[in-house]
């Protein structure tokens, strides 16, 4: 069996871990340090951990492709608040309301300000 040189290895090795990185789902980005989200198997948690009351509260599951959107609301969380979302509670624009077994997600972005106005997103890749 020939040996392959150092060079070659080291591709090798590079593409292998250049695939694995490529597969994660990756981290959340945007203001994570004012909203958390964690995605369940079933629901949606968001946490507000801005240090004051968040409005208008809209959390977004993004479907892969041309799809529309699936939204839930929730008028105002105080500071510390953690709010549960169940799948079901998400509806589109059509009032149809979601199910993972029919839509392919690509991820879920949560939009809210706080008192003073200041805009906050989060976006997080599903999972």
């Amino acid at each position: 069996m020939p040996q392959r040189s150092h060079r070659t290895r080291v591709v090798i090795a590079a593409a292998f871990m250049l695939a694995a990185a490529g597969c994660g789902g990756g981290a959340a980005t945007g203001d994570v340090d004012k909203i958390q989200v964690t995605l369940g198997q079933f629901d949606v948690i968001v946490a507000n951990t801005a240090g004051r009351a968040l409005l208008e509260v809209r959390t977004e599951i993004m479907p892969a492709g041309p799809a529309s959107h699936f939204t839930n609301t929730v008028p105002r969380m105080e500071n510390g608040e953690k709010r549960s979302l169940s799948h079901s509670r998400f509806t589109d624009r059509d009032n149809v309301p979601f199910s993972p077994r029919n839509v392919r997600v690509s991820g879920v972005v949560v939009t809210a300000k706080d008192i003073d106005g200041k805009a906050f997103r989060v976006e997080v890749p599903w999972k």
